[in-house]
């Protein structure tokens, strides 16, 4: 790998993107980065509009995913790869200036570094929903996994391995599990292949990599948009598919990955329904984190939580409805 300028290969599972893949792309020509060394592998899932067409146009390299499922497609646009480093992306995250991948580029000097992940940012247009899930991710997550839930809060929950100027290396191995995604361009360094078992999967790989003793440095000089949920109602839409199919499918990778959780997390996890609901301890918890984080974001946690609450339970008592209905 040249160690002035890797070579970037961007992955992106499409599906009927056209209208926020032209935003993506040129973002990425923006780049003050050589062009000769930025690829970018898309594997879509069928798309019946313009997506194939504006990616080709674009230069990209295209390839069918059959699966049509995000991650699935990821592992088959790994698998084209022909870069030093592996960039997994989705529509939504156009870079945010013209040195994403300058900045982004930089730990890797160092061999020992396996993995970077950058900071997520807001824009004028997204809403206070999305601005909660760029600081702190979903309702359920940021309960589940509380402080590892966030960079907005690695500082009061890791030690520092490593620090520069350009990045920080957390010791993940000496705390709780982080929640770290491959999506929001978690950066590989190439060769990688997910491993087995973990093709539906955006967490786990990353937990594979921290109990392997890699490092992962987080790049904050590394900005990428992240224009998820639009507001309130947009994200309970968004959310209530995947409520409904986590309790009718047990082989989601959630329940897959619960296998692993110690007592405590399981705990949590089923605490979250009646926390969500109750507004008042999620009121003390936004309290006590506008007090240590300064973030104005911890303001929306007890109304965000509310609401993911309201339609959880809405999802779940259908749920159960539906099977005493059916039993009749």
């Amino acid at each position: 790998m040249s160690a002035s300028a890797p070579k970037f290969s961007l992955l992106l599972a499409t599906l009927n993107e056209e209208r926020r893949l032209p935003v993506l792309i040129e973002s990425i020509r923006r780049q003050r980065y050589p062009r000769e060394c930025v690829e970018i592998v898309i594997a879509d899932g069928g798309s019946t509009d313009a997506t194939v067409r504006i990616a080709r146009e674009a230069g990209c390299a295209v390839y069918d995913n059959p699966v049509v499922r995000c991650e699935p497609g990821i592992a088959i646009a790994l698998s084209k790869a022909t870069g030093d480093l592996a960039v997994v992306m989705a529509a939504d995250n156009p870079f945010h200036d013209e040195d994403f991948l300058t900045n982004l580029a930089k730990p890797f000097a160092d061999p020992e570094i396996a993995a970077a992940f950058p900071m997520l940012v807001n824009t004028a247009e997204d809403s206070a929903t999305t601005r909660y899930f760029n600081a702190f991710t979903d309702p359920f997550n940021h309960f589940l996994y509380g402080s590892a839930a966030s960079p907005a809060s690695y500082h009061r929950t890791y030690r520092i391995k490593k620090r520069t100027p350009d990045y920080v290396v957390y010791d993940f191995q000496a705390g709780p599990v982080p929640l770290i995604g491959l999506a929001q361009a978690f950066t590989l360094r190439l060769p990688y292949a997910k491993p087995e078992g973990t093709d539906e999967d955006d967490l786990v790989p990353v937990e594979m990599l921290i109990e392997a003793g890699k490092q992962i440095a987080y790049v904050p000089a590394a900005l990428v948009e992240h224009h998820t949920v639009g507001g309130i109602g947009a994200a309970l839409r968004k959310y209530a598919p995947r409520f409904r199919v986590r309790l009718r499918d047990p082989e989601q990778p959630l329940w897959q990955r619960s296998r692993g959780w110690n007592s405590g997390k399981r705990v949590r996890a089923y605490l979250w329904p009646f926390y969500s609901m109750s507004f008042v301890f999620p009121c003390f918890v936004s309290l006590y984190g506008l007090a240590v984080d300064r973030r104005i974001e911890w303001l929306y946690h007890p109304f965000v939580s509310a609401a993911f609450g309201y339609e959880f339970w809405k999802q779940f008592l259908t749920f159960v409805w539906q099977r005493v209905a059916g039993r009749k």
